[in-house]
């Protein structure tokens, strides 16, 4: 009985390590997608500008399409330039970005923002 016991405990300590490992090492990436920006297990949130032009003298609109991740198994949304610029009726843009929200790889975001007339 004693060595079935000592064998399920090694086994737990291994397993446990072992998953450690591969997300402290980002072999198994929770957060956001690779490229964009830092990932955090517990906690990431920051916003980066892709492309901007001169901007013109008129007030600019600005639109927001998000991606929503609940878990690891729930992802939702569309975050394309396009719906973006629908949202707001943009028809012309002048500055593109993208902002990221990670909450203990339980949920996250990841929004584009346009800004235009």
């Amino acid at each position: 009985m004693k060595k079935d016991s000592r064998f399920i405990s090694k086994s737990f300590v291994v397993l446990v390590s072992l998953i450690l490992a591969f997300l402290l090492t980002q072999c198994v990436n929770l957060g956001q997608p690779q490229g964009l920006g830092p990932t955090g297990i517990l906690y990431a949130s920051y916003s980066l500008g892709l492309s901007e032009r001169n901007l013109p003298k008129l007030p600019l609109k600005k639109g927001k399409a998000c991606v929503k991740r609940y878990g690891i198994f729930f992802t939702t949304g569309n975050a394309s330039i396009g719906e973006a610029a629908n949202a707001s009726g943009i028809m012309d843009i002048y500055r593109i970005e993208k902002e990221a929200t990670n909450y203990l790889s339980l949920y996250s975001s990841l929004c584009t923002v346009v800004w235009g007339i």
